[in-house]
């Protein structure tokens, strides 16, 4: 499928960006993006390139690597206009999720590449770590920000620490009017300067508390969590069913209010699943300290949802994909695979209709290939559509119809 015209379906969503581009930016941008989407798992420039007409591939290159747009203002303002689709109300919660990935890279050219622990292969590699914020409303998952972080000796004065971009994250993420923030992330977050970020930005945050802090209860002495949860939940702890994406578990939960230390004062929830070892015991803490334990871990679930985004965005839409080697055009890519996401999210929320402005309701969009499928196909409909129109002979166009439809070409 070779696109060489803006399709009709995907309109809505790429016209306000003809205001803050040039012409030919404003082809490449719309032009890649589908292409990224169409295009299952290749987000190389070579192979994005065969499937757009007009422009070499090194046009497309240097659009990433040498033109001069902001990425990250484009993908921030999409993901509010794509909130402002669901008409949220005031009063209710959205959710801003913080994490990281990190992308191996064997180019040795490449810009900002250090030495980083990869969990998933247990083992040090050169490449990126990505700190990426995304929106969370209604159980629709926004890709919001993407930031590269670099070591001490790369970035010199311009240093920053992990937790330092996230609390700036933190600062810069403006909810509309009326709604309520709560800002998730792992262990690794639960520092005084994301916290201190929260609480100035008037946010609650939830995160899991590693077993090595130390807690202090009124009136008692100071004690690590490894020592004191495993007695909270076996004195204290109430056996709770939970929700799951199939069916319901069982957990047993106990909560605590205390002043974890560097931290200030927090409601911490244990929770096990009854059969599981006592090693997989899990702390979650919350400046929210007037929910109850069973909201408080319902709560956190909810920031599976960025952990499903990195899972949609490294296995189908290629974020690791960049073969680049300038700081610039690794933003870029970065940031077009996030907007490849958020085309996929607008097409299926334009499908879904008014079911996407009911209040207080969760959306359940379709599985992220669905969400392909469906985008794919609309394409394709759209191009057989014009190629039927330059028929001038009704019965021909009839019969042309007709032999596409027994190919499985046309609907």
């Amino acid at each position: 499928m070779i696109m060489d015209r803006l399709p009709r379906c995907v309109q809505a969503f790429f016209t306000p960006f003809r205001r803050r581009l040039s012409k030919p930016q404003f082809h490449h941008l719309w032009s890649l993006v589908l292409a990224w989407a169409v295009n299952l798992r290749q987000a190389k420039v070579t192979h994005l390139a065969g499937l757009l007409a007009g422009r070499h591939r090194t046009a497309r290159g240097r659009f990433l690597s040498d033109s001069d747009w902001d990425a990250a203002d484009l993908l921030d303002r999409q993901a509010f206009a794509l909130l402002g689709r669901m008409r949220p109300r005031r009063g209710e919660v959205i959710y801003l999720v913080i994490d990281d990935t990190r992308i191996a890279k064997r180019g040795r050219k490449m810009a900002g590449l250090s030495k980083i622990w990869d969990h998933a292969a247990q083992r040090f590699v050169r490449g990126h770590l990505v700190v990426t914020a995304a929106m969370v409303f209604r159980g629709v998952a926004l890709p919001w920000r993407f930031v590269v972080w670099q070591p001490k000796k790369l970035a010199g004065r311009d240093y920053r620490k992990i937790t330092e971009i996230a609390a700036r994250m933190v600062r810069d993420f403006t909810a509309p009017e009326g709604l309520r923030v709560r800002v998730l992330f792992d262990a690794f977050y639960l520092s005084p300067v994301v916290t201190q970020a929260c609480a100035e930005s008037g946010f609650h945050w939830f995160s899991v508390a590693a077993r090595n802090r130390a807690i202090t209860r009124e009136g008692g002495p100071k004690r690590k969590l490894a020592d004191a949860a495993p007695g909270w939940l076996r004195h204290g702890g109430r056996a709770v069913r939970m929700r799951r994406s199939r069916g319901w578990a069982w957990l047993r939960i106990a909560a605590v209010d205390g002043r974890l230390s560097r931290i200030g004062s927090v409601r911490l929830v244990v929770s096990k699943r009854p059969r599981e070892p006592w090693r997989t015991l899990v702390v979650i803490a919350t400046n929210e300290t007037g929910l109850d334990a069973r909201t408080i871990v319902a709560e956190y679930e909810k920031r599976w949802a960025i952990e499903v985004l990195f899972k949609e965005l490294r296995g189908s839409l290629g974020l690791g994909d960049y073969q680049v080697q300038s700081e610039r055009a690794i933003r870029h890519h970065l940031h077009l695979s996030g907007l490849s996401h958020q085309v996929l999210t607008h097409h299926s929320l334009e499908a879904v209709g008014a079911q996407a402005r009911k209040a207080k309701q969760e959306l359940s969009l379709p599985p992220l290939s669905q969400r392909l499928d469906a985008l794919r196909e609309d394409l394709r409909r759209e191009r057989l559509d014009r190629l039927l129109k330059r028929v001038p002979h009704g019965r021909l166009r009839t019969r042309m119809k007709r032999c596409l439809f027994e190919l499985g070409l046309a609907a």
